[in-house]
């Protein structure tokens, strides 16, 4: 690989090679993945001409055609007309955002979220007290206070103005030179190898934004489009209306069925996967058809995997997955045995499932091995054997469970609202089934749930993450929660009581695990001695719906 050339080009000439098409993203390239705020950062950054890295590019001749990504969904597609191509190695993310400050598109990230960019708007006039104002934010235009960046650097920008008065149009015409004209390093390396830029691309990258183990072995695969059909994989997923942040769990299953791993090791490294196959493929072209082979009969066992923890445990959507890690596991056995499971192996991936979730065993030190021996159980359960899962350590009630609030994105947290949902909770307006689908109850909408003792009540009692606690969470929808507001539960619940008879208040209790004996704390005058009697009461159903749901013993006596 020859040294690479340093040039440094302003913006009004990156927008022309823009236009032209000359740039391609590269098939080790990740999607756009930024959110608008850190869009609108850099553009703040640029205004107030503070360094935003370089663009690192790859010059090829148009033979390397076959190595673009299609589909880039931000950027311009390349110009296949052009006699060269600048892949872009590092810097596609701030590419993008510059690309479309002038377009204002809507476009989707690879979360899935739209950003809208003609919503990046120039602040004309700060806060004059603010040290150092953001002069380029993210929000709804306001004409004369919030000007769109796409206004701004337009050829007819001041006809787009609606004020015409001097200092105005002054801020508008400094905000426009400062962008145009701000100068972006651009490196550039010819001659070198798809090798060679595997590698570059994980050291340049990983000085910056997080590089993933899957990002590592994509840039690693350069023969095999490998993201791309991550991609298409995790779409098919999201279109049953599944989400999922990252496509590293789909690769960390691959790599479980195609390399075995030893019980109680470390999983295969994906770069290792990687650089295997592309040594087989760069040997044998064949090896590339046998890849796709046993990556199509996988993707059915992943999507298999994902209806299955769907219809069988309630995890409606991502936001209800304990680990996204589980899937990878779970896809192992789908791989080996595609039918679905007999009775044996049913209840033995239940027992799994509630007992991954509940004790996290896919976060923290060493779920690494987890991983590898759930693998290695999966193997042999899929082959027939009457393998039983156990769990070695068994978790403590009050730190486990009491322990956890409800607003984390633990997978305790995630495991306990599969619990609920598996419940089928009702309204207690009138006793029918809340619909907890997709959405409804997920982290994104925490409306649907609620403190069965009021935080407003207990906030000048207790810390916030006793009140937030699991043990005083439950599933009610905003009808619900409205009626009730601040009142604590001997009030709401005694009203419910008397006006639908004690046998269908039980029932609805039941299924939002509510103690409404005539012992429970729910009944008690005084916040702090009812509280925490109820909590101490509700932990212990808690517990027990946890292990009658797993089938096997989860927690050790507290």
């Amino acid at each position: 690989m020859k040294p690479p050339e340093l040039a440094t080009w302003k913006i009004k000439r990156l927008r022309r090679h823009l236009l032209a098409h000359c740039f391609a993203v590269p098939k080790l390239q990740r999607n756009f993945v930024w959110d608008p705020g850190r869009a609108a950062k850099l553009l703040d950054s640029m205004y107030y001409n503070m360094p935003i890295g370089s663009l690192f590019l790859w010059e090829m001749d148009r033979k390397s055609a076959n190595l673009i990504r299609q589909s880039t969904g931000v950027l311009p597609q390349f110009d296949i007309a052009n006699k060269w191509i600048w892949f872009v190695i590092d810097g596609q993310q701030r590419l993008s955002v510059i690309y479309q400050a002038f377009e204002a598109q809507v476009r989707e990230n690879d979360a899935g979220s739209e950003i809208d960019f003609g919503r990046l708007c120039f602040v004309v006039e700060p806060d004059k007290d603010d040290e150092n104002p953001r002069r380029v934010v993210y929000r709804k235009k306001v004409d004369r206070q919030f000007v769109p960046i796409h206004d701004i650097l337009a050829p007819d920008w001041k006809s787009r103005m609606l004020s015409q008065s001097a200092p105005f149009l002054k801020r508008i015409r400094d905000c426009r030179q400062r962008l145009l004209n701000y100068p972006v390093p651009v490196v550039t390396v010819r001659s070198a190898t798809l090798d060679e830029i595997g590698e570059v691309f994980i050291r340049v990258n990983a000085q910056g934004m997080r590089i993933t183990s899957a990002d590592r072995a994509i840039a690693l695969m350069g023969a095999l489009d490998v993201r791309e059909m991550a991609q298409e994989l995790r779409q098919r997923v999201r279109q049953e209306v599944f989400g999922l942040g990252g496509i590293d769990p789909i690769l960390m299953g691959f790599n479980l069925v195609t390399d075995k791993p030893e019980l109680d090791g470390d999983p295969p490294k994906l770069e290792t996967m990687a650089r295997r196959w592309s040594k087989r493929i760069e040997r044998d072209d064949g090896e590339k058809n046998e890849f796709k082979k046993l990556w199509h009969k996988y993707q059915n066992a992943f999507l298999t995997a994902v209806d299955y923890l769907r219809r069988r445990f309630h995890v409606h959507d991502e936001t209800f997955l304990p680990s996204a890690n589980m899937l990878a596991t779970l896809a192992v056995f789908f791989y080996h045995h595609p039918g679905q499971p007999d009775r044996h192996q049913k209840g033995e991936i239940r027992k799994w499932f509630w007992a991954t979730g509940v004790a996290q065993r896919y976060s923290g030190r060493g779920y690494h091995r987890n991983i590898v021996a759930d693998a290695k159980f999966f193997v042999s359960l899929a082959g027939g054997k009457k393998t039983r899962f156990v769990l070695r350590d068994l978790l403590d009630p009050v730190l486990d469970i009491q322990g956890t609030e409800y607003s984390s994105h633990s997978a305790r947290a995630r495991a306990f609202f599969c619990l609920l949902a598996s419940l089928e909770p009702l309204y207690l307006e009138n006793g029918d089934a809340i619909p907890v689908g997709p959405g409804v109850a997920s982290h994104s909408n925490r409306k649907q749930r609620h403190h069965v003792f009021p935080q407003a009540q207990l906030a000048a009692h207790f810390p916030s993450r006793i009140y937030n606690s699991l043990c005083n969470i439950c599933f009610l929808v905003a009808r619900d929660n409205k009626m009730i507001g601040m009142r604590l539960p001997r009030s709401y619940l005694e009203f419910y009581r008397e006006k639908y008879g004690i046998k269908q208040f039980r029932r609805v209790m039941k299924s939002h695990l509510i103690p409404v004996g005539n012992e429970s704390g729910v009944w008690d005058f005084g916040v702090v001695p009812a509280f925490k009697k109820f909590r101490q009461q509700r932990l212990a159903l808690i517990c027990a719906e946890f292990e009658k749901a797993a089938g096997i013993k989860l927690f050790r006596k507290s």
